[in-house]
């Protein structure tokens, strides 16, 4: 995944797609969480009660282990 931010960084989406299938949802994920919280700081936006991060944590484990399985099964680990 580090990797895969690296080329975000830079601009290389194919190699960063190549390294990690989710990193640009991650990347684009964390870019809206950032701003929500700043709103939310800043007064400027208010977050629904029934918001439930530690569900959404949870979410992204899944589906970061079962692309690490996927990968693994299939041989498409970057190393």
């Amino acid at each position: 995944m580090t990797r895969a931010f690296a080329h975000l960084a830079k601009g290389e989406w194919s190699a960063a797609i190549r390294d990690h299938p989710l990193a640009p949802l991650l990347a684009a994920e964390l870019a809206l969480l950032w701003t929500a919280w700043g709103g939310a700081v800043a007064g400027l936006l208010r977050l629904p009660a029934w918001s439930k991060p530690e569900l959404a944590a949870l979410g992204h484990v899944a589906v970061l282990v079962a692309v690490w399985l996927g990968r693994m099964a299939t041989g498409t680990l970057p190393w």
